[in-house]
């Protein structure tokens, strides 16, 4: 029985390696860990220790990704960048501006749209529209 385990460890591991699923992960080191108690515990006692190790893993696999989540992410890297305003579009007042070489959807965040030429820096994203600020020029 204990050799059925270790199948299962390595089908779940592969398994885990195509999807990127931290829970097969857990199933594959309970199962793992299962085969390896194999060798001291009778075979009866084996599924209620394996069912037993995933309960606490998954638990435990999920409770660390929700924690890990709330933690802040990498820093936007776009924010405060300037852009290029190309073109104003008279139906909708949505601004068309140029960044990293491409053509971007933008709205400003407050204030009216720069005209056409101006510089403006990105504050925010709306899903693929950028949130611009007007470039505030610096002294001289």
């Amino acid at each position: 029985m204990q050799w059925a385990f270790l199948i299962l460890a390595l089908l779940a591991g592969l398994s885990e390696l195509h999807t990127g699923t931290f829970y097969l992960a857990a199933i594959a080191a309970v199962a793992f860990l299962t085969f390896l108690l194999g060798f001291v515990l009778p075979d009866e006692a084996l599924l209620m220790t394996f069912l037993g190790g995933l309960v606490v893993a998954v638990g435990l696999v999920w409770f660390i990704r929700r924690r890990f989540a709330r933690r802040p992410g990498l820093r936007d890297l776009d924010l405060g960048q300037p852009v290029r305003v190309d073109a104003v579009e008279p139906a909708t007042g949505r601004l068309v501006v140029r960044y990293r070489g491409t053509r971007w959807d933008a709205e400003m965040a407050a204030g009216a749209a720069p005209a056409p030429g101006a510089m403006a820096r990105i504050v925010g994203h709306k899903g693929n529209c950028l949130r611009l600020a007007p470039l505030l020029e610096p002294p001289p």
